[in-house]
C-alpha cells in the first residue's frame, strides 16, 4: 500500500505539470516554430523527434511554471515565454518564406554583420505600415485562437498520457541527439530539430567564432616563413562545393560529366587522385579544416591559415569567392582584418554563375596565390548552370527512382558538367605560367543513391559515409612546372589523402617554410605518413570504417 502512494505521489508530481493550461499553450506554440525546421529534413520519424522535443521544452518551461510561488510572477514569466515562441515562430516563417531559409548559423552571423545603413534598407524592402499591421493583426488572431482552443483541451480532453508518452520521447530524443551531437560536433542534431536550440546554438557558435578568428589573426599576423626554391611558382587552389565523386567521369562515372577535364587526365597533365577523404560534411567547417595547417582543429586558434604563408613570402594573393564575403557572417573568409592579412585583392559581389566570376580573374606577372571558393553543384542544383548545360535528362536515368529523383538526378549531372567547364576555364587561363592548381570539394553529396535524400550536412545518419566524405582532389600542373615537380605528384596517386592536410602539401609545391609545416603531412613528400589516421566527422576512423564496409559497393544503377 505504501510502494502505491509513492508511486502515486511521483506519477502525480511527474503530471502536475502537463495538467495545466500553461503546459498545452507552449507545447504548441513550440510545436508551431519547430515544425519548420522540417524544411532541414522531412519524414515522420524527424516530424515525431520535432513534436516529441516539442512537449519536453514545453514541459521543462512548465515546471519552471509550476514552481514560480506568486500569480504576478507566473503572469510575467508566462507572458515571456509565449512571447518568446510567438517571435520565433513569426522569424521562422518570415525567413523561410522569403528566404527559403531558417533561424541558423549563416542568419545570425549576417544579422550579427549587418550595418545601420544594411539594416535600414532591408526593412524598407520587407516591412511597410500596412504589412507590420497585418503581421501583428494575424499574430494576435492566431494566439487568441490558440489561447482559447487550448483552454477547451485543458478541461474536456484527458491528455495527460499521451502527453507524457510524448515527453518521454522527447528525452530519448535529446539523450540520442546529444550523444550524436557530442560525437560527430556536426551542428545538425540537437541544434536544428527546434527553433530555440538552434537560436542558441548559432549566437553561442558566433560568440566562439569570433574569439577563435582573432587568435588565429594574432597568429598569422606574427608569421615568419623562408623560401627555398629560386623557381618560384604561381599557386591557384580551387575549392568545388558538394562535388560527388560518384559522379564524375573522370573516376569512372558513365555519364561525361568531366569531357574537358578528362581530355587532360588522357594528357597527362591533369592528375585525379582516388583515396581523399574531407574531415566535415558541410561548408563552413571543412574550410577551416583546408585553409589551416592544424591537426583535426586540436590547436586551431594557435596555427596559421596557409595562404598567410604565401603573402609573408611575398606572393601577391587573391581570393575570388562565390559564397563568403568579407562581412558576411562571422568566419575565417568573411572576418575583414584577417581577410585583408591573407589576401591583397578580393571579389566584393557574387555571381549568378561560376563561370562569370572566372571571367573576371585576371592574371598577373610573377608568383601568385589564387584561392577561388565556387558555389558548384551545392543545391539547388538548376541554379548553378547556365541552360545550355542542360545536357542530361531524367529519361536517361534508372526506373528504380522516382520521376522526380531522376530529374534532380540529371539537374546535379548538368551541374557537374558546367563545373567541368569552369574549372578548365581556369587551366586555360594559366597555362602559359609556371604553375600548378590544386582542386578539390569542401564535401561530396548524395543524390538518391543511398537513400531519400539528396545534399550533404548528415554523413552520420547516412548508410554509407562515402558518399559525403570521399572527395574528388585534382592536380593540374602546366608544362614548366611539370617538368620539375611532376614524379612526385604521381607516386601519391593512390595514396590515402586528407583535405586536413592539404595547406602542407600546397606550401610545400612552393618551397614555403613555417614553424607550422609538418612535411610528413605534405603527399609530394617522401616523408610522408601513409599510416596517418583520417578522422572524418570528429570521431570516425574512415580506413577503419572503409574496411568494415568492404564488401558494400558503391551504387552504380543511377548509370544506366
Amino acid at each position: 500500500m505504501e510502494k502505491e502512494t509513492i508511486i502515486n505521489r511521483i506519477g502525480k508530481l511527474l503530471t502536475t505539470p502537463i495538467r495545466s493550461h500553461f503546459f498545452i499553450l507552449a507545447f504548441l506554440l513550440n510545436i508551431i516554430s519547430n515544425l519548420s525546421s522540417l524544411r532541414y529534413q522531412n519524414g515522420l520519424v524527424y516530424t515525431i523527434e520535432i513534436i516529441s522535443l516539442s512537449a519536453l521544452i514545453a514541459y521543462a518551461e512548465s515546471v519552471i511554471y509550476s514552481l514560480i510561488p506568486t500569480n504576478a510572477l507566473k503572469k510575467i514569466y508566462g507572458g515571456f515565454i509565449i512571447l518568446l515562441h510567438t517571435a520565433l515562430a513569426v522569424i521562422e516563417y518570415f525567413i523561410l518564406i522569403n528566404f527559403r531559409k531558417n533561424i541558423n548559423q549563416d542568419v545570425i552571423d549576417i544579422v550579427g554583420e549587418t550595418n545601420p545603413e544594411e539594416s535600414s534598407e532591408f526593412l524598407q524592402t520587407y516591412f511597410s505600415f500596412s504589412s507590420i499591421l497585418a503581421y501583428i493583426i494575424i499574430t494576435i488572431l492566431v494566439l487568441a485562437l490558440l489561447y482559447f482552443v487550448t483552454k477547451n483541451i485543458y478541461k474536456r480532453v484527458k491528455y495527460t498520457p499521451i502527453a507524457l508518452l510524448l515527453v518521454l520521447g522527447g528525452v530519448m530524443t535529446l539523450g540520442y541527439s546529444a550523444y550524436s551531437f557530442i560525437l560527430f560536433r556536426d551542428g545538425k542534431s540537437i541544434p536544428q530539430l527546434t527553433s530555440l536550440t538552434r537560436s542558441a546554438h548559432a549566437l553561442f557558435t558566433m560568440r566562439n567564432n569570433m574569439k577563435q578568428i582573432d587568435r588565429v589573426y594574432a597568429a598569422c599576423k606574427e608569421l615568419t616563413v623562408t623560401q627555398d626554391i629560386q623557381k618560384k611558382p604561381t599557386i591557384i587552389v580551387i575549392v568545388g562545393e558538394s562535388h560527388s565523386l560518384q559522379h564524375s567521369s573522370l573516376y569512372g562515372y558513365a555519364k561525361s560529366t568531366n569531357p574537358l577535364l578528362g581530355e587532360l587526365q588522357k594528357e597527362g597533365s591533369l592528375l585525379a587522385y582516388d583515396n581523399a577523404t574531407c574531415v566535415e560534411t558541410f561548408t563552413t567547417a571543412s574550410l577551416k579544416a583546408d585553409y589551416s595547417l592544424d591537426s583535426l582543429g586540436v590547436n586551431y586558434d594557435e596555427i596559421v591559415l596557409f595562404p598567410a604563408c604565401f603573402k609573408k613570402a611575398g606572393y601577391h594573393t587573391e581570393l575570388f569567392d562565390n559564397q563568403y564575403f568579407v562581412g558576411q557572417g562571422v568566419n575565417i573568409i568573411s572576418n575583414k582584418e584577417l581577410s585583408e592579412e591573407l589576401f591583397d585583392v578580393r571579389n566584393k559581389d557574387s555571381y549568378k554563375y561560376d563561370g562569370d566570376m572566372v571571367n573576371d580573374i585576371k592574371v598577373e606577372n610573377g608568383p601568385s596565390l589564387y584561392m577561388i571558393h565556387l558555389y558548384g553543384q551545392h543545391y539547388t542544383y538548376t541554379d548553378r548552370y547556365p541552360a545550355s548545360f542542360e545536357k542530361f535528362e531524367a529519361s536517361q536515368y534508372n526506373n528504380k527512382y522516382t520521376e522526380a529523383e531522376r530529374q534532380t538526378m540529371a539537374e546535379y549531372d548538368n551541374a557537374c558538367l558546367y563545373n567541368d567547364y569552369v574549372i578548365h576555364s581556369i587551366i586555360e587561363k594559366f597555362k602559359d605560367q609556371y604553375c600548378c592548381l590544386f582542386y578539390f570539394s569542401d564535401h561530396g553529396e548524395e543524390v538518391y543513391e543511398l537513400r531519400n535524400f539528396m545534399g550533404h550536412g548528415d554523413g552520420e545518419t547516412s548508410p554509407d559515409i562515402r558518399y559525403q566524405t570521399n572527395v574528388p582532389l585534382l592536380v593540374w600542373m602546366s608544362e614548366e612546372f611539370s617538368k620539375d615537380y611532376k614524379e612526385k605528384f604521381e607516386r601519391a596517386i593512390h595514396y590515402p589523402i586528407s583535405m586536413d592536410d592539404i595547406g602542407h602539401t600546397i606550401i610545400d609545391a612552393a618551397g614555403i617554410r613555417c614553424k607550422d609545416f609538418v612535411e610528413s603531412r605534405s603527399f609530394i613528400s617522401e616523408q610522408y605518413n601513409t599510416n596517418r589516421k583520417r578522422i572524418v566527422m570528429h570521431s570516425i576512423d574512415y580506413d577503419a570504417y572503409v574496411k568494415e564496409h568492404s564488401h558494400i559497393v558503391f551504387d552504380s544503377e543511377s548509370n544506366k
